[in-house]
């Protein structure tokens, strides 16, 4: 299944079911079912831990103390943003598989005294304290312990209330018994007993350990087995360390709708995260050293992969996820106002399914802002001008003079239109202005229209 967005609200969204041989057919109700989402929760933890920082409630600044998640005096421990970002907390994110095993919630897992099930920042197996970047699902588990435990909410609370609800995801929802009778993936997979691929991972923490017993990963797959299709118990219902790193279900059309909510953050003040909240999580804040064969982006912000450095605007943005059995891919063109998101119920690579997601994403035209006209031109002494111009979608418009020096000497518009043609009317007069050269700059969505106008005698 997958769902453009262009400007701001869903543009289409379809689905296809595989039928076998290399062929697809049809599947308009697709669009309606859950699917796994993986890793791309991580981006709704993100989300959620920057709208409680806007509404007061926590800061990314915050230690997080890494035995019980409280808040700690700082000296050596971590903060939020560290977590969200992916750096000096936890490595290894293979050994997150014991997110999916513990049997208890969040708190529960923190306190949990066996450091190879729930690591401190010193592990020696999963530590990574003061050291740079390291993906890692652990940091997402350790985030999300945080923000229930500032909120005193229940993480599942915590989206529905924040992100889910105001975002109108109608179907979105957490993982396990949350989702018993929902159809996830295909019309023979419902969340209770779901068929699906079971990966021969399965087994490789240890087939005795007692929190991997008759729990999603049980199964007679043994290391360095094939995929097969099988029946898999849900005990995963319980698993709540995992919720912050991968326990989100999704219809394609919920996607939309949080990639909607995100893009409008970004162009307008109103949305879900503000304008400068969205930045904050889309900045750089470590360069992967892969330029430039990088396989997502050049950068790693708050969650996402990005093209985006400090202070310059945000032309790419995005990630995947997976889970045995599920992928997905999430990708936003902020500066075009345009994101496509593609979900699968098949063993497929991450990477492969952000690429296809880029690539729906190149074939769309691009329709942006335009100038259409500034008439008059010249303008006579004491006349006013009219600049008409058009957006395709709800949009911040800023439109200003500069004299030939480049100093900037009136602002004409610097607010949201909605989409359509507008015009604004410009009195040179009224702003002291003498006969001369001057420009009127027009920005938009990432177009830049600049127009000379000649002020008469």
């Amino acid at each position: 299944a997958f769902a453009i967005v262009n400007n701001g609200s869903i543009h289409f969204a379809d689905a296809f079911t595989y039928t076998g041989g290399g062929q697809y057919e049809h599947d308009p109700d697709g669009i309606h079912r859950l699917y796994r989402l993986g890793s791309t929760s991580k981006s709704f933890t993100a989300a959620a831990a920057k709208i409680l920082e806007e509404a007061g409630v926590l800061s990314l600044e915050d230690y997080v103390n890494d035995d019980d998640a409280t808040q700690a005096f700082a000296g050596g421990e971590r903060t939020l943003r560290h977590l969200l970002s992916h750096q000096g907390a936890f490595k290894l994110d293979s050994g997150a598989l014991n997110l999916f095993c513990y049997p208890g919630g969040l708190d529960a897992f923190w306190a949990e005294p066996d450091d190879l099930i729930s690591p401190h920042y010193d592990s020696a197996v999963y530590g990574n304290l003061g050291g740079g970047y390291e993906y890692s699902a652990f940091n997402y588990s350790l985030a999300g312990a945080y923000i229930v435990n500032r909120t005193g909410e229940t993480f599942a609370e915590v989206l529905q209330t924040r992100i889910f609800d105001p975002a109108g995801m109608c179907t979105a929802t957490l993982d396990g018994f949350r989702a018993v009778g929902a159809p996830i993936g295909n019309e023979a997979g419902v969340s209770q007993a779901a068929a699906m691929h079971v990966g021969p991972y399965i087994n490789q923490v240890s087939l005795t350990d007692e929190h991997c017993e008759d729990n999603f990963y049980s199964s007679d797959d043994m290391p360095g087995d094939g995929y097969t299709w099988q029946y898999y118990h849900l005990d995963e219902a319980d698993a709540g360390a995992r919720d912050p790193a991968g326990g989100v279900i999704a219809s394609i059309i919920d996607m939309g709708h949080f990639a909607s909510a995100l893009l409008n953050g970004y162009h307008s003040p109103g949305g879900l995260i503000s304008q400068s909240g969205i930045r904050d999580l889309w900045r750089a804040t470590s360069d992967l050293g892969c330029f430039p064969g990088c396989p997502y982006e050049r950068y790693y912000g708050i969650r996402f992969f990005t093209d985006s450095t400090p202070g310059g605007p945000v032309n790419q943005v995005g990630h995947g996820g997976s889970r045995a059995g599920y992928s997905s891919a999430f990708v936003l063109r902020p500066e075009a106002n345009l994101a496509v998101c593609v979900l699968a119920n098949a063993d497929v690579s991450t990477v492969a399914m952000s690429d296809l997601a880029k690539a729906i994403l190149d074939a769309i035209p691009a329709v942006k802002p335009r100038v259409l006209s500034v008439d008059p031109s010249p303008i006579a002494a004491g006349e006013t001008a009219t600049i008409r111009f058009s957006v395709p979608g709800n949009a911040m418009v800023r439109i200003q003079v500069f004299n030939v020096t480049g100093q900037m000497v009136s602002t004409l518009a610097d607010r949201v239109y909605p989409s359509g043609e507008h015009s604004v009317v410009w009195t040179p007069s009224d702003c002291a202005l003498g006969p001369g050269t001057y420009f009127v700059r027009f920005s938009s969505m990432g177009a830049v229209y600049v127009h000379k106008a000649v002020i008469c005698r």
